[in-house]
């Protein structure tokens, strides 16, 4: 060791030398460490910011698509409610067929748009219920157009009873008198409903029938198909909720990337 150090001193260029050599050397194996972290850092860097857009691009979609959920099953259930109040108000009208059948057509194609669009953006099980509630719906809808003109023709016949001319409301008690005798026929029934000035022939042909079905059992059948909707309904709703996650009273969410990246380590 002695040897070597009195050699350079003797030979003070060649360690001058030696020094530089290893200050170039350092030097350069300093800046290829360097750079090597630098473009570590830099691809860690490039892969955070992907996987945040990712992970931003995913939750405004799953945002968009509550929200689509959200409504399309709202307007749905609007629909379907709109349709019941059109089917029970045949029960109570005595409009004529085609005003009637009019409403009916439009509140019916209404909710079917509304469930085929459910069926298309929410999970089977909504959809499911979706369908089981207009099933339901198109029930009530096959009993208001078969029944429902028979009960309006008695309400506006009603209506007639109470009428302020005193001839038409005579004539219209005398023809209730003869719709409440199960056994009056069918000719007595028509002769006596077409004295009643008031009432539509679509008035006077139904009431004119032979009563199939007593009165209290049409409206019977009328608040069954009800209750039926509105089970149906409430299963929808149920399942809505469990879909939206309502009881959460937040948006669906996805994991942040600091939360992934933790995922990743523990695994």
């Amino acid at each position: 060791m002695t040897a070597f150090r009195q050699y350079f001193e003797d030979h003070p260029e060649i360690f001058a030398a030696l020094v530089a050599a290893i200050a170039v050397l350092g030097g350069l194996l300093g800046s290829v460490i360097g750079a090597k972290i630098q473009a570590d850092g830099g691809r860690d860097q490039a892969a955070a910011a992907r996987e945040a857009a990712q992970i931003a691009a995913e939750a405004q979609r799953v945002a968009a698509l509550w929200s689509v959920r959200q409504l399309q099953v709202a307007e749905f259930i609007r629909s379907a409610r709109a349709m019941m109040a059109v089917c029970n108000g045949i029960y109570r009208s005595d409009d004529d067929a085609e005003s009637r059948r009019a409403r009916v057509d439009a509140a019916s194609r209404e909710m079917a748009l509304r469930e085929a669009e459910i069926r298309l953006i929410a999970p089977a099980k909504v959809a499911h219920a979706a369908t089981e509630v207009a099933k339901a719906t198109q029930k009530a809808y096959l009993g208001a157009m078969r029944w429902g003109p028979l009960a309006g023709g008695r309400v506006a016949l009603k209506r007639l009873c109470n009428s302020e001319d005193e001839a038409v409301r005579r004539e219209a008690r005398a023809a209730m008198r003869v719709l409440d005798d199960e056994g009056s026929s069918w000719s007595v029934r028509r002769q006596a409903l077409s004295t009643v000035d008031g009432l539509s022939g679509e008035h006077i042909r139904r009431l004119s029938e032979p009563p199939t079905k007593p009165m209290q059992r049409i409206v019977e059948g009328m608040h069954a198909h009800q209750r039926e909707v509105d089970s149906k309904m409430g299963k929808l709703l149920e399942a809505a909720r469990v879909m939206l996650r309502s009881d959460d009273d937040v948006l669906p969410v996805v994991p942040t990337p600091e939360q992934r990246r933790r995922w990743w380590r523990a695994a």
